[in-house]
């Protein structure tokens, strides 16, 4: 089946890649500044709240895949080009040093922006057939992933999990939280129903990600956590 060509589709594509130019860019000078590499990754995710919030202007949502496989391709890039900007990039793109899968006891075999297109595919999917949904899960893994993951930073109340010693308990209230809202929000854009009410029940979905992104070894939990919301609001 052909895609339809709308110019709002052709718009936003251009946007994805205008925006992994810019974000590429800002990823190097950043790096060569010595800024930490994990304080690089976790600022690139929210950045993609802006495009994702776009998704429901689309005319043929499957257009999105079109941005998706440009995120991949620009993950790809810097280990296929040798150029001094793309070595740059692969270092501040690059996992930390000796990345631990605390369960496996081996290194995690991808890069952290990896996992992140791989969640943002999830997302993508669930919207392809249930929008209000993927809209939700997609913006919890551009804004709430991330937030949980700078409160776990600071180390306080630190839950001592086997595969993630370093998650804390605010990180993980404010992951069920903001997912709660965002997927609440997510449901009144597209069905109009106030979206207080329905906090109580896309909390469930919140906790859902909250246990995957505990008990999943690795950067897996962050696709793991996504398909863990998608399961729950499909059931709910």
């Amino acid at each position: 089946m052909n895609l339809s060509v709308q110019t709002p589709d052709l718009v936003l594509t251009a946007i994805v890649l205008v925006g992994m130019l810019q974000v590429a860019w800002l990823s190097v000078a950043l790096f060569r500044r010595r800024v930490a590499r994990d304080v690089i990754q976790k600022s690139i995710p929210p950045l993609f709240a802006i495009w994702v919030v776009m998704w429901p202007i689309y005319h043929d949502p499957r257009w999105i895949w079109a941005g998706i496989g440009m995120l991949a391709c620009f993950v790809l890039l810097p280990l296929l080009l040798r150029r001094p900007f793309w070595r740059d990039l692969r270092r501040a793109w690059a996992a930390p040093p000796s990345p631990v899968d605390y369960r496996l006891k081996k290194p995690t075999p991808f890069w952290p922006l990896a996992f992140f297109v791989a969640t943002l595919g999830i997302a993508a999917g669930l919207f392809q057939s249930i929008p209000e949904f993927g809209l939700g899960i997609a913006l919890t893994v551009c804004l709430a992933q991330p937030a949980a993951s700078w409160l776990d930073h600071f180390g306080f109340l630190a839950l001592g999990f086997p595969a993630h010693p370093q998650q804390t308990l605010p990180g993980h209230l404010l992951l069920v939280l903001a997912a709660a809202g965002l997927c609440s929000w997510s449901v009144h854009v597209y069905h109009g129903i106030d979206w207080q009410p329905l906090l109580m029940a896309t909390s469930v979905a919140g906790i859902a990600a909250s246990v995957a992104r505990a008990l999943v070894p690795g950067s897996w939990n962050q696709p793991a956590a996504a398909a863990a919301m998608g399961v729950v609001l499909w059931l709910l």
